[in-house]
Order: C-alpha cells, then structure tokens, then sequence
C-alpha cells in the first residue's frame, strides 16, 4: 500500500524521476547551473538504484528528512504508542544496506544532505556515508562534487553557505506535489527550530513563476508554496508586504490558470501575521475560490498558551504583539483563518526544558477556548526534540511518555480530543476528491476504524498512562495482520455501507 497508494513511482524507461523531491530538484538545478551535463545527473527513487548505478557512477548523493526517526512528529508517534522503528528509520536503513552493497561493488563515493543530516553525525561508518553535506546546496555542493572528481582529499563533514535569492536557480524536473519555495530562513528566532538559523530571503518572483509554471504544465492541479509563513513574502525582517503577498498569488495564479490548475496553497502560516496583513489573508482566500466544500489545510505553531514559555523561548512569534497577548492572538487568528476557509493544523509543544504543571494547564485552557469558539482544524501535539543545529539543541532532551507530569498528559488528551473530532467533521469532504465509488467506501471504512481506534487509545491514556507500554506489542508491518484488520473492517461495515445505499436509493 505504502509504495503503490501513498507514493507511486513516476520514471522514464531509463529509471529517471519525471517528478522529483523539492530538495533533489533544487541540488539537480545547482549542479546544471553550475557547468555540469543535466544527463550525468540522474534523479531516482531509491528502488531504481540497480538499474541507474553502474561502472561510471562516481558519486551517489542521498537526500534524508528523518533517517533515525527523530523528527517531531516520528518522535512524539514513537512515545506515545511505546517504541519502536519508524518507518522512516527502517527505510533509511533498508536503503543504506543496498547502498553499501553497490558502493563495494562499483567504488562510488556516498554524500548525504537534506534537513534530517543531524540525525547521522557520528553514525557515518555505520551507514557507508564519505561526507554528511549540511545545509544550502547552490555554492558549495558542485564545489564540492569537483573535488571529489577530481581526486582531492574533501572534509567527512561540510557545511554549506547562506545563498543569496538570485544565485538560486528554477528546477529543471517537476517537483512532487507541486511544491515551489516561496522563502528561506524565517526572522521569528524559535529556538526550537532550525530554519531561524538560516538568514531571511524571499525568492525573486521571476524564479517562483518559473517553477510554478514547470509543475502546471507537467500536470500539478495543485501549486503548493513552500515556506516557513507565507505572509512573510517580500518582507523586510518581521516588517510585513501585503502587496507583494498579493502580487505573488496574483502573478502565480495568472502563469498556471490556462494549464488546469485548481489552488494555489502554501505549508506554512503564522497567526500574527495573518493578524496584521488581514487582507493578504481574505485576497488569497477569494482568488483560490476557498469555501466550506473546498478548503486548505495549513500549519501553524501554536506551541504553547504559557506567555511565559513563549517569552522564553520564542517571543518573536507573537510580534508585533508581546508574550502576554500570545493566547489572544491565537484565537483571533485562528478565527480570521477559518473565516476564510483554511483550517490549520495547530502543533503545541510538549516537554520545553523547565515547564511547569501550571504551563501544561494554559496550554490547555488554550486548547478549551479554542474549541469553545468552534475552531475548526487540528490541534496536535508534538514532543520537543532537540533538533542539531538549533538553539535548544544542548539544553533539552528528548522526552518519553515517563517522564512528563499529568497537566502534560491532560494537554496533550485535549488536543487529540478535538483532533478526533474534526477529522470525523472534515474528512467526507476529502473523500469527494475519490471518483471511484468502491473505493471511496473503502477508504471510508477504514478511516472510521481508524478513529475509532484513536479513540480507545485516548480513553485508555485518560485511564492510565502507563498503557502506551502495550501499544508497541503490534507489529503494523505483518502482512496477515493487515489483511485481518482489512478482512474484519469490511464485514463489519459492509452492513453500514449497504443500509447506506438502501437509504439513499429510497
């Protein structure tokens, strides 16, 4: 199901992505860029090695978001069900085996870049990694792939440098899922999170229009903006640009409206942001046609509803408010958010290094205000980690289910809670996008199967915290599990589906 649902395969005859991951498209374009022949260069998934690696390979680069399953959300899953691989870490080290097997056999030198890098410092003999390459790709990667071409003697580890906006040269492959970076770095300073390290740039419109309009025209129905806040396009430090926010939606939407494409989206958006530029926030609900039946999903740091945490460690995310307004900004811009038919992902943080019971209990209160106002979208929890590079890097740990108190417990119900309830609420309208009709069904099954199954988990947390112990004994990667809990899923919502059809028939 992994492979041939969630991510099916797009190659050409000779094992080349036709669409590719937004950060192996952006090295690809550097390399280009930087002299070197587009057919020595060869985007593939990591099931297709045997066919592109041979004699002539002389160096394989490898792209990772979370190779050791230490990201947020893989940690915070890995806790809260009792251990445990990730599927990230088992796929990461599936690839590695093969990868070591080819590298003995053809000679070829292995470099590793990408956001998840800092899990793999100090494991590189493990893996059969010559150099971990961390951070900006558009300088100092082709640099450093001539070096190593031309037989000179290169770090274990290297650090790329801050690019400036136009030495960032357009993809050449079609990204996946249209995805287009709008901006890099973010001015907010969390010390918590990586891309604060990285100085702030918006990427020239020309270079953005380009890339939207290479994905449009390859087939993308969707063009999704890559960026840490949207409403931060075009801005000077945190001094906000509604008009150039405009005028990027407004020039993307006229490049790729003639090629079929139906929204223009973005990852990211923060709510003080959407607080002082409230017109950028409705201009760009009305010119994507945003509406109950057809809204979008962004995410958004909620972090915590103690003013005291977020002084402490990400007093910039409120501005131009202060720390203390940090739980009115929430709701009022979740309010403007949903007004305009986007309907966030809320992620709260859970074991900042001197939180307190009465920190939990804001958060919380936080969380019941929210609901009370009828926010709709998700609010979910996620475990800090100290990610490599970050601020909080030495002064945190990373936390398991032992050791948080039980207002940390209760923050984290409440988020689910309401989590389980908006699923229940938003997902039929996903499911129109599902032409087939068995299919549909189907997945409507499992879906209800599946909250129900959150739902238990939730009741038993509530009951005992102690019982996520039990949750790691099931082993999802059985083949005769999955098809039983599938088998059992149809009988038992076989009858539900036909008394369904008899009641819409009627």
């Amino acid at each position: 199901m992994e492979y041939h649902i969630l991510a099916p395969r797009t190659l050409d005859e000779n094992g080349r992505a036709l669409y590719a991951p937004y950060g192996l498209a952006k090295v690809e374009a550097a390399l280009v860029a930087a002299g070197f022949r587009i057919e020595d260069v060869i985007i593939t998934p990591p099931e297709k090695l045997e066919k592109v690696v041979d004699k002539d390979t002389e160096i394989l680069g490898i792209h990772t978001v979370d190779p050791q399953g230490l990201a947020p959300v893989s940690w915070t899953l890995r806790v809260m069900t009792g251990g445990g691989k990730t599927c990230t870490a088992l796929e990461f080290e599936k690839l590695m085996e093969k990868v070591k097997r080819l590298k003995k056999r053809y000679g070829f030198r292995v470099v590793v870049g990408g956001p998840g890098v800092w899990q793999l410092r100090g494991r590189e003999d493990r893996f059969g990694i010559d150099v971990v390459y961390d951070g900006e790709a558009e300088l100092d990667f082709p640099l450093l792939v001539k070096k190593i071409l031309g037989g000179e003697k290169v770090p274990r580890y290297v650090a790329g440098r801050i690019v400036p906006p136009d030495e960032i040269p357009p993809i050449i492959t079609p990204s996946r899922n249209g995805l287009v970076q709008i901006t890099r770095g973010c001015p907010r300073g969390c010390q918590f999170c990586k891309p604060t390290t990285f100085f702030f740039r918006s990427i020239p419109l020309d270079t953005v229009l380009r890339e939207a309009e290479l994905n449009a025209r390859t087939g993308a129905k969707v063009i999704e903006f890559v960026t840490e806040d949207v409403l931060l396009y075009g801005a000077k430090g945190l001094h906000l640009n509604g008009e150039a926010v405009k005028k990027l939606f407004a020039e993307t939407y006229k490049a790729v409206k003639s090629y079929g494409v139906e929204q223009i989206t973005f990852s990211h958006i923060t709510l003080s942001s959407a607080l002082v530029l409230k017109d950028a926030v409705r201009f760009i609900s009305d010119i994507n046609g945003l509406s109950e039946k057809s809204p979008i999903f962004p995410q958004v740091g909620l972090e915590s509803g103690s003013p005291r945490i977020v002084a402490k460690y990400f007093r910039g995310k409120p501005y131009p408010w202060k720390p203390e307004d940090w739980p009115w900004v929430v709701v009022e811009g979740s309010k403007l958010l949903n007004d305009n038919y986007m309907y966030p992902c809320l992620t709260y943080i859970i074991g900042f290094p001197d939180a307190t019971p009465e920190d939990y209990v804001r958060t919380t209160e936080l969380i019941d205000r929210l609901v009370e106002e009828g926010f709709r979208g998700w609010i979910y929890p996620l475990f800090l980690v100290p990610i490599g590079g970050t601020r909080i890097e030495k002064r945190a740990e990373f936390m398991t289910w032992e050791e948080i108190p039980q207002e940390a417990v209760e923050a984290i119900v409440a988020g689910w809670e309401h989590s389980i309830r908006f699923s229940e609420y938003i997902y039929p309208v996903l499911l129109r996008g599902l032409k087939n009709p068995l299919i549909r069904k189907i997945v409507n099954a499992l879906i209800g199967e599946a909250l129900d199954a959150m739902r238990t988990w939730i009741r038993r947390i509530k009951e005992d915290p102690r019982i996520v112990k039990s949750f790691s004994e099931i082993n999802i990667r059985d083949k005769k599990t999955a098809l039983k809990i599938m088998t059992r899923t149809m009988v038992t919502q076989a009858p539900r589906i036909l008394k369904r059809r008899i009641a819409a028939s009627t």
